[in-house]
């Protein structure tokens, strides 16, 4: 009884295409064999190149803000002061900007200039834009268009531009300077944003009673003290509610002025007076922070006092700052340009907020003929002399 399978026993019998039919069947087994180690030599090459491709494409960052910042020029006193001179020198690299390169540059990225070739790493472009709020969005639909890898959005009104202009496109946006995500809908919660938005939280408006506090006890005499904001703006509303609950609590009197533009503000800082106010207090508020230097040259040289929000305000003038700081923020945020470059998706990353620092600057202090005690001193996570 022949076996299945036996090819000879199969060709001994007469007339039979056993033969023809097990060695045809064979021939197309081989060939079945063949082919995956066929298709898959054929992926690789193929793919080899892509993966070549995909690992030295430029990765493509567009940050956006408010803008161009000034940086403050440094007067004490009333000589050779000219509030808002003709030249101002503009903020090209702001903290956040700075924290962001360095980072990027400790996990292995390099920037895409002729200076870093023969570098190795991985090579990214950053493509820093700030304007009016219509020339921010104008920016971001520029960035849509040019299909940019992520964006990084500064502050609250900056995410919003961002975020409505990429609608319908998965671009990844990254925020910082955003002191409550989820009641602006940029996510849906800080441990899972599940959206095409996440990054830094800064609680800017949260401690807003605690910076009059601390100004309080630099400044004992303190009884007049001047906010300045855009109406409407909503980080600043907030802030201004806690502002208004702490003063009253300390017997403050609030001097509340709100503005449109950096000339309105131009205009208000040359009505400041040292016998009109006390104090300045720096807000949460776009429009402000753009146009610095207004408030602390004329803070310096009236030797009104400012209070600042974030820790490089303190740098650039105030007697003190209280709040996040800009260049650790923008060094979290390399972080998460690292995960998304590595497969990650935004709305899997969690929101991390960015802890507050304390800031004391004696070197405008003593312009200002302030002495701070030493109970202020001992609360400062960072004191310049």
């Amino acid at each position: 009884m022949p076996r299945v399978g036996d090819a000879e026993n199969f060709a001994d019998r007469p007339h039979d295409c056993g033969r023809d039919v097990l060695f045809g069947r064979s021939r197309r087994r081989r060939a079945w064999l063949r082919a995956p180690i066929t298709l898959i030599v054929a992926a690789l090459l193929l793919a080899a190149p892509a993966a070549a491709d995909a690992q030295h494409k430029t990765l493509e960052i567009g940050v956006l803000a408010f803008g161009p910042r000034y940086i403050p020029a440094w007067h004490c006193g009333q000589a050779d002061y000219r509030p808002g001179s003709a030249k101002p020198e503009h903020d090209t690299k702001p903290f956040y900007v700075v924290g962001l390169l360095d980072q990027l540059k400790k996990l292995n990225y390099v920037e895409d200039r002729p200076e870093n070739a023969g570098l190795p790493g991985r090579r990214f472009a950053l493509n820093f834009r700030t304007g009016t709020p219509q020339q921010v969005r104008t920016f971001a639909r520029e960035f849509v268009a040019n299909r940019m890898d992520i964006i990084v959005a500064v502050a609250t009104a900056t995410v919003r531009i961002a975020q409505e202009e990429s609608r319908g496109h998965p671009i990844p946006i990254l925020m910082t300077g955003v002191s409550d995500p989820v009641q602006y809908g940029f996510v849906q919660s800080l441990a899972r944003p599940s959206g095409n938005i996440t990054g830094v939280s800064h609680q800017v408006v949260q401690g807003s009673g605690k910076r009059v506090e601390l100004f309080k006890q630099m400044l004992p005499n303190l009884r007049r003290m001047l906010t300045i904001r855009v109406a409407g703006y909503v980080p600043s509303e907030k802030s201004m509610e806690e502002v208004r609950e702490a003063a009253d609590r300390l017997k403050i009197e609030i001097l509340d002025r709100t503005i449109k533009n950096r000339a309105e503000l131009q205009a208000l800082m040359a009505t400041v007076r040292r016998d009109t106010m006390d104090g300045i207090m720096i807000l949460p508020d776009s429009q402000i922070i753009a146009n610095l230097d207004l408030v602390l040259e004329t803070s310096l040289a009236q030797r009104v006092p400012a209070f600042g929000v974030f820790d490089y305000m303190a740098d650039w003038g105030a007697i003190a700052a209280n709040g996040p700081s800009a260049y650790q923020a923008g060094a979290r945020v390399a972080w998460y340009v690292d995960k998304i470059n590595n497969g990650a998706k935004p709305g899997d990353l969690p929101v991390e907020p960015v802890d507050p620092i304390f800031v004391v600057n004696l070197k405008a202090a003593q312009c200002h003929g302030i002495s701070v005690p030493l109970e202020v001193l001992s609360q400062a996570n960072r004191i310049i002399r």
